[in-house]
């Protein structure tokens, strides 16, 4: 399972680093549109995940959100076959950055219909289901180095599970941290209608 999955808000040198960190550990990158063309032109070869699941749709706001990507986070050992009858291989590793909805919101020129734009569904659906999935998932640039620390020390296995259930646990906190601050803002407006 040396696939990893990459779709960053950020393009940026966490991003290149995280790429070539994966291509020296031999992982074949996909990305979505934007990430694996930032990654493509720093000459890190990554496939775009429309390869996969077709381009975006509905002006991009469809592009991760996916049964193939999904089945390749969610499915467990004992899948493999109806996997293969499907045509699908799993990912190992996927990390995501969100769109910067709490930013939106902190902004005081910022209108509903701009922290509706910036209101992420597929980011925060990739990391859900690579965290339930027990993928390796990073959803904060901070944790690069742990994955660099992790493969450089062989990938242990007797750390596995610690590792992926500590960044499953960072995951589910960035999401729920992301989804609360959604609520609360169109808490307000509803109250102020």
């Amino acid at each position: 399972m040396k696939r990893a999955l990459l779709t960053s808000y950020e393009k940026n040198d966490d991003l290149l680093r995280l790429g070539r960190l994966l291509a020296r550990y031999q992982w074949s990158l996909w990305g979505s549109a934007g990430t694996a063309k930032f990654l493509n032109q720093h000459n890190i070869p990554c496939e775009d995940v429309a390869s996969l699941v077709g381009p975006p749709i509905l002006g991009h706001r469809v592009v991760t959100l996916a049964r193939k990507i999904h089945a390749a986070l969610l499915s467990r050992s004992e899948d493999s076959e109806e996997l293969d009858r499907l045509g699908i291989r799993p990912f190992g590793i996927v990390y995501v950055t969100l769109y910067p909805l709490e930013k939106t919101i902190r902004d005081s020129s910022s209108r509903p219909e701009d922290v509706l734009e910036q209101t992420d569904i597929g980011g925060p659906t990739l990391l859900r289901a690579a965290a339930k999935g027990r993928r390796i998932v990073l959803s904060n640039p901070s944790q690069i180095a742990l994955l660099e620390s992790w493969l450089s020390a062989g990938a242990p296995e007797k750390e596995r599970a610690k590792f992926v259930t500590t960044l499953a646990a960072a995951a589910e906190r960035r999401v729920a941290d992301y989804v609360d601050v959604s609520a609360r803002y169109w808490e307000v407006r509803a109250a102020n209608l």
